[in-house]
Order: C-alpha cells, then sequence, then structure tokens
C-alpha cells in the first residue's frame, strides 16, 4: 500500500525521483499514464498489467467508440526506467497532461502512486474540514453523491 505526501521538484529536463519510501512499493520499471483531475498514476508493472487486463479485456478493437479508453491510457502511458542516479525522465506529454511546473506533489494513494504540479495538488486538497467529512462520507455510500 501507498501513503504519504513528497514535495519535491521536477529539473529543466523533465527527470523526477520516486520518494524511496514510495520506490520500493513500486518495484523496478513502474508504469507511468495520465489519471484523472490532473494527475499522473504511477503502478508497479504487474498491478499495471492486471488492471487493464481486467479492465479492457472484454471490449471490442473494432469498436470505434469503446476502444478510446485504452487506446487513450495506453499510448499516453510508459514503463519508467531510471537513469544512473535514480532518476525517471518524464515524457513531455504527461508533464503537459499534470501541468507540472518545477514543484511537484507525490502522494500515496492507497493502491497507486500519483504525481501531481504543486499548484494542482494544493487546490485539489485544500478543502475545508466540512468538505473532508463530506468525502469520508462518501467513501462508504453515505453522502449526496453516493
Amino acid at each position: 500500500m501507498f501513503f504519504g505526501e513528497y514535495r519535491h521538484q521536477i529539473d529543466e529536463k523533465g527527470r523526477i525521483r520516486i520518494p524511496p519510501k514510495l520506490k520500493a512499493a513500486l518495484g523496478e520499471n513502474p508504469f507511468i499514464t495520465c489519471g484523472a483531475n490532473n494527475c499522473l498514476i504511477v503502478l508497479p508493472k504487474e498491478q499495471a498489467e492486471k488492471i487493464f487486463d481486467e479492465r479492457f479485456r472484454s471490449l471490442d478493437p473494432l469498436d470505434p467508440v469503446g476502444g478510446k479508453s485504452v487506446r487513450l491510457m495506453a499510448a499516453r502511458g510508459f514503463s519508467a526506467e531510471e537513469d544512473k542516479t535514480g532518476r525517471i525522465l518524464l515524457p513531455q506529454h504527461l508533464i503537459r497532461h499534470a501541468g507540472i511546473g518545477k514543484n511537484v506533489v507525490t502522494i500515496g494513494a492507497y493502491n497507486r502512486v500519483e504525481i501531481w504540479s504543486e499548484e494542482n495538488w494544493d487546490a485539489y486538497a485544500g478543502i475545508d474540514p466540512e468538505e473532508f467529512d463530506e468525502c469520508l462520507k462518501q467513501s462508504r455510500g453515505e453522502g449526496k453523491d453516493a
């Protein structure tokens, strides 16, 4: 499981370091792709393969509409490789998707790691206590949007 919030920076070439506590559980060559809410999703390779298989296995490859989600997720994703100093080069299309500038927030989100621009994360996570409580209710199916 992945937990925690880590603030760091991306270098001018688009390289980042996954925090050691998260990297250990991700294993080698994690899969990184676009996520919802303008973040990036980072998954262990085996978990990414399982999720793709479970979610997209039954899609008709000739269906022009049904295949869009798998095309977008797979085409934008990549298997990350660290350089000699432990950095991962993020492709420019993923940097643009997440709106990443210089400051980055990497979070553990239970079953995945997410990479956010600091600005997007602060806006997303900067909620008041009542909204936080409402989020907890919704996660149990008790909220107004359940």
